[in-house]
Formats: C-alpha cells, sequence, structure tokens
C-alpha cells in the first residue's frame, strides 16, 4: 500500500527501501496478532525500537563508547546465532527470493493443464485429511 501511494505521487522507490519498509511493516502489525494483550504488544515494540534498553556488538565500542552514558550496552549477542547447519539453507532461501518470480509474477503465465489439476486436487485431499488436526483460532483476541 505504501509503494502503490507513493508511487501515486509521482515518485519511484528504490526496491530495497520498498522491501525494508514492507518486512518491517508486517513484523510490527504481526506482534499485535500474536500478543496476548495491547500491554504485552507494546512492550514488546518497546524491545524492538530500543525504548527498554540498547545493546550494540563489542566491535563498536571503540567508536561509540560515549553511548554508554546513555545506557547503551555493548554485548556479544552469544545467544542469537545463526546455528551452521541452518546456514546453506537460509542462503539457498534468500537466493530463491531475490532471482526467482513470486506467486504474482506466475499468475500472469498460469496455464490450466492436467499436472496442475492433478497437484491442485492432491493438495485439496491432503487439506481434507489434516481436517482433524486442532488448530487455535488465530483472532479470537479481536
Amino acid at each position: 500500500a505504501i509503494h502503490r501511494f507513493w508511487q501515486s505521487l509521482g515518485f519511484k522507490m528504490n526496491k530495497i527501501l520498498a522491501w525494508f519498509i514492507t518486512f518491517n511493516f508486517i513484523n510490527i502489525t504481526w506482534i499485535f496478532f500474536r500478543a496476548k494483550d495491547f500491554e504485552s504488544a507494546i512492550k514488546v515494540l518497546k524491545g524492538m525500537f530500543g525504548f527498554s534498553g540498547l545493546q550494540l556488538h563489542p566491535i563498536f565500542a571503540s567508536k561509540l563508547a560515549f553511548l554508554e552514558k546513555y545506557g547503551v550496552v555493548f554485548n556479544p549477542f552469544d545467544t542469537i546465532q545463526l546455528p551452521l547447519s541452518e546456514t546453506p539453507l537460509f542462503i539457498l532461501v534468500f537466493i530463491l527470493v531475490l532471482f526467482f518470480k513470486n506467486s504474482m509474477e506466475k499468475w500472469k503465465e498460469f496455464k490450466l493443464n492436467y499436472q496442475t489439476i492433478f497437484l491442485a486436487f492432491f493438495c485439496f485431499c491432503i487439506g481434507i485429511l489434516s481436517l482433524n488436526k486442532v488448530s487455535e483460532f488465530l483472532y479470537f483476541n479481536f
């Protein structure tokens, strides 16, 4: 929506900036769907934006040491690491997102044939067989 609004004003937004804005918009709005209540959502947002304290990696300590008097902590983030076994998967997914067509681009080229009918029927059958699983209703908080 932001991208379309920006285009309607006659501007062209940088693709990376558009991705960044969209990604963060989705992250922020998703918090309200998953939080138990509004106060919990605000607490998470404060943490995301550094209002509950800010931590930076120690490699920045030499240049930004003056920030310590404002409560900034330099922490090596040892607890937040991508496991080495998942790194190739992360890189593969990143390449897929960047270089392959998305669903809207593929939809423009879509042609109905027996293969797609069979695949759709197969997915439908799997969906029907999965109906007995209990899942939490996502929107019950609203």
